[in-house]
């Protein structure tokens, strides 16, 4: 991952956490009221939502943000209670395609003396990705920090993994990722599907086809690239 792609994600990062902070302004008597709280909004704090980005009129940058409220256990002391973060896809000349799976479980208390809520990141021991059925674990890079939260970095790097994460990238006219991750064992042992997250104004079913679209022009500008190179072979 490159600086500008570390840049990028932590201002991405900055915005949707600080988005979770604000939505719990408000003062509350316990811990159990915040909870509750959460419980009943559960619906209005997930969200599922696409971001691209362009260079020179070309998409360069396919990313979708996502939070939900952790299902399993998430009201116990020191668990996740929400989690937030994106799946993202950069297009650079001549390399293969890519993805960064950013995943920021956070925990909400409230300060018993100020009756405030306040959020703290927790690191995740392990994360994966499932791309349209097609698990990226085999092609993880390197597992980053970025600017607290987790990053994980996959891409092939032979030409035969380069067609088979192509392949699955084309192989569903919508694109659907299951992301897991685990606090405190060493595999992953919740999940969620991104087809399950909410969305607003929008169906989620619509928010993965706009993926879909830009993820679509960064294979082909990759196919070009290939081809550009098998030409140059010959």
């Amino acid at each position: 991952m490159n600086k500008t792609s570390i840049f990028l994600l932590r201002t991405s990062l900055a915005a949707i956490a600080f988005a979770a902070a604000s939505a719990f302004a408000q003062s509350y008597e316990s811990q159990n009221a915040l909870d509750e709280e959460i419980r009943k909004t559960a619906d209005e704090l997930g969200f599922l939502e696409f971001e691209s980005e362009s260079n020179w009129g070309q998409i360069s940058r396919c990313q979708l943000k996502y939070r939900f409220v952790s299902a399993e256990s998430p009201y116990q002391a020191g668990d996740a209670q929400l989690v937030q973060g994106s799946i993202t896809s950069d297009y650079y000349k001549d390399k293969p395609i890519n993805f960064i799976l950013n995943v920021q479980p956070l925990r909400l208390d409230v300060n018993v003396a100020s009756r405030q809520a306040s959020s703290r990141t927790l690191q995740p021991m392990r994360a994966a990705l499932v791309v349209n059925g097609l698990d990226l674990g085999r092609y993880q890079l390197e597992a980053n920090t970025c600017d607290g939260s987790s990053c994980f970095v996959y891409g092939p790097t032979k030409g035969d993994e380069i067609v088979d994460m192509m392949k699955a990238v084309q192989s569903k006219p919508i694109f659907d990722a299951e992301i897991a991750f685990s606090l405190n064992k060493v595999l992953p042992d919740r999940s969620i599907r991104i087809s399950n997250l909410t969305t607003h104004g929008i169906t989620n079913s619509e928010v993965r086809k706009q993926f879909t679209t830009c993820l679509t022009e960064l294979v082909k500008k990759e196919v070009a690239d290939m081809q550009k190179f098998d030409a140059t072979k010959k």
